[in-house]
């Protein structure tokens, strides 16, 4: 098997990332600021389990979004409680060059909320190929703003 989809020449793929990349940066204009985990500043426990954690500077990511309708649930003796979900989808070729990546445990802001990622999958690949991913998709959920230690990004 050689090292690119048989029917799909270099030029086709390189076409398909270029257009994809202009539709999310220069039309829709979507992005998040993503937060990582800072290790050094993160007590874990026995299992790498950690109560607090503590996260650096906001990285600012384009990417497209689906918001998922929030969900309202009613719990006895304490009230409503607002359950919502986005995924985001990135280019892989546009993160490959800025040696970042999701990760699940990454929080995310969007839309004045703070969403912690659940998974990150690639779910596309360009003919098929395993060494053409198109796509990467990161899932999360609204997250409680007084659980995390967060230094903002500058706006």
């Amino acid at each position: 098997m050689g090292t690119k989809p048989f029917f799909i020449p270099q030029k086709e793929i390189d076409m398909i990332n270029s257009m994809n990349k202009e539709l999310i940066d220069d039309l829709v204009g979507q992005s998040v600021d993503i937060y990582k985990i800072e290790i050094d500043e993160t007590e874990a426990n026995l299992y790498g389990e950690s109560d607090n954690k503590f996260f650096g500077t906001g990285y600012r990511v384009n990417c497209l979004l689906r918001f998922n309708e929030p969900e309202v649930e009613m719990i006895e003796g304490v009230g409503a409680d607002i359950n919502s979900n986005i995924e985001m989808f990135f280019l892989d070729n546009s993160l490959s060059g800025s040696n970042f990546y999701p990760e699940i445990g990454d929080i995310t802001d969007w839309n004045d909320f703070y969403w912690e990622i659940n998974s990150v999958t690639e779910p596309q690949l360009i003919g098929g190929h395993p060494n053409f991913n198109h796509t990467i998709k990161a899932a999360a959920h609204r997250s409680r703003i007084s659980s995390l230690q967060i230094e903002e990004r500058p706006r």
